[in-house]
């Protein structure tokens, strides 16, 4: 029954509406399993890594200002990502024709759809989306600080890894106490984690210091991803814990958004991420 609910769910869009599913209750153990875990040996050839993008989208309109959901559609697709956190996401806004960007993606790419709104906007929402391969046991919605604009996080919880996407405010003080947030929301989950988003915060700032401080940063921290025709500054980001890096790259697209998006193949360090994807 609650399988049944949380599919009906995904077909429409409610969490425009700010609703949260939790369909499996999240442990409260910290996520220590890694420690004492055994990695996990490779299932085959070729097919032991998780691909992970996190991308802002600018809801589809690139730096030509030509609004083509089916475009930034095709990058997702060409990263073969299996998990993808997307910022800058409309909801049936007036602006995007009332598209539901997030089912629409999901759609195009073939995957499961999530949204989570952050504010109202031109008669509809405006937040993250996460799209994934795999359909998620549960979900959550947790509002983080932004003095010039509502900022929100959105929790995916699999059958054996969490994945979040978030988009972080302008302000400094709001970003800090958004780190500290998400530091606590996911150490309620006994299970290895991935972050990614728009972090509006360069490499050394406080706010990456202190995720740096929980997690692993998975990309480079290095690489420019802003803006994305002439980049000269690093905001966007993916943090993990419970997997190892194998590659990473920003991706060299230049137009269909205006910031680059980011992609990391990983390896599960802990047992019971053996059946991941």
């Amino acid at each position: 029954m609650i399988r049944i609910l949380i599919s009906l769910l995904l077909l429409c869009p409610v969490w425009a509406q700010g609703q949260v599913v939790a369909a499996a209750a999240s442990q409260s153990a910290k996520l220590e399993c890694c420690a004492a875990a055994k990695p996990v040996a490779s299932r085959a050839a070729g097919n032991d890594t998780l691909r992970v993008m996190a991308y802002n989208i600018r809801v589809g309109k690139g730096l030509d200002l030509v609004n083509d959901l089916g475009r930034t559609a095709g990058v997702i697709l060409a990263s073969g990502a299996r998990v993808v956190m997307l910022q800058e996401v409309d909801s049936v806004t007036s602006r995007t024709g009332r598209m539901d960007q997030a089912l629409e993606l999901g759609r195009l790419t073939g995957m499961h759809a999530l949204f989570a709104s952050a504010i109202d906007h031109a008669g509809g929402k405006y937040g993250v989306a996460l799209l994934s391969k795999e359909k998620p046991l549960s979900v959550k919605r947790v509002p983080l600080p932004g003095r010039e604009e509502g900022r929100v996080l959105l929790i995916a919880e699999f059958d054996n890894f969490v994945a979040a996407s978030t988009h972080f405010s302008l302000t400094q003080q709001d970003r800090v106490a958004s780190a500290k947030i998400i530091i606590e929301e996911v150490a309620r989950y006994n299970k290895p984690v991935l972050v990614g988003g728009d972090f509006n915060a360069q490499p050394g700032s406080e706010t990456i210091e202190l995720l740096n401080q929980n997690f692993n940063m998975l990309t480079d921290g290095v690489t420019f991803t802003f803006p994305a025709n002439e980049p000269d500054r690093c905001i966007d980001y993916i943090f993990g814990r419970g997997f190892r890096v194998v590659h990473s790259q920003v991706v060299e697209e230049p137009v269909a958004s205006d910031h680059r998006p980011l992609v990391v193949h990983v390896v599960a360090e802990c047992a019971n991420l053996q059946n991941a994807e």
